[in-house]
């Protein structure tokens, strides 16, 4: 299975966003800063990508992380209702525990049709009706080869991507843009959030700097691809970073026992 869940710099947002029934239900549950919580939300996918693994765990993060008094049983009251009214996609959630949608999807993929991305390998995907016969919304499993097609966008909508894009701050040289580019190929058993943590192992290398493809591919394979309790954890936990010139190359030596 090939890993691309990338993140995307912007994302756009409906003028009547507020508006829309899910949000006005929200408010007036919770409060205004629901919709607060909404969008910080959307900007944690569209940063990772098309969807983000969701629990507890990362419930009470994301809880922490916004402040304000924000309680962690207030953020999942307002995930559940998201889930019940069909903003997130709730059978993804109860099968994989992923917070996604067809929306989320769409834009991610409109916003990434010129990468290099085989869309058929890709986790989580939904895949509508008409293509194949499967009820609108159903997980999407196997072969979606439609799916390129699918998300090419139209002339209109080329043109203003393509002057939004020349208007924007180039945030990647060539260079950089490439390795974005660079996919890795993930065995399926790495997305059982029960034994591993693959999202968690990309992250970190990440956070640490470790942006060679092929030094990141090296660590994956070598950690077993985020297999829980497996040496890499308690490399990270136990290395002072700041004083690691070579973040990728130190991780594969200690991985295969040179250091």
């Amino acid at each position: 299975m090939s890993m691309i869940n990338k993140g995307i710099p912007y994302f756009p947002t409906s003028a009547n966003f507020f508006e829309e029934e899910v949000m006005e239900l929200l408010e007036a549950k919770f409060g205004v800063l629901a919709s607060y919580i909404v969008l910080r939300l959307l900007c944690k996918i569209y940063k990772e990508g098309y969807y983000i693994s969701w629990g507890k765990e990362q419930n009470l993060i994301f809880a922490r992380k916004i402040g304000e008094g924000i309680k962690e049983e207030m953020v999942e009251k307002i995930v559940e209702l998201l889930l019940e009214k069909g903003f997130f996609h709730k059978e993804t959630y109860d099968q994989y525990g992923v917070l996604t949608s067809e929306q989320i999807q769409k834009v991610w993929m409109e916003a990434t049709v010129r990468r290099k991305i085989d869309y058929s390998q890709l986790p989580y995907l939904l895949v509508p009706k008409e293509k194949n016969g499967r009820q609108k919304g159903e997980l999407n499993k196997g072969n979606v080869d439609i799916l390129p097609t699918q998300v090419k966008l139209s002339s209109e909508n080329d043109d203003i991507f393509r002057q939004t894009k020349l208007n924007q701050t180039k945030l990647y040289s060539e260079e950089e843009e490439d390795k974005r580019d660079a996919s890795f190929e993930i065995p399926g058993y790495a997305y059982n959030l029960a034994t591993h943590n693959i999202n968690g192992l990309i992250e970190s290398l990440d956070r640490y700097k470790v942006t060679n493809p092929e030094e990141k591919q090296t660590i994956l394979r070598l950690s077993d691809y985020g297999r829980k309790g497996t040496q890499v954890w308690r490399l990270f936990s136990s290395t002072s970073w700041s004083k690691i010139g070579a973040p990728g190359k130190y991780i594969i030596a200690a991985l295969t026992n040179k250091r």
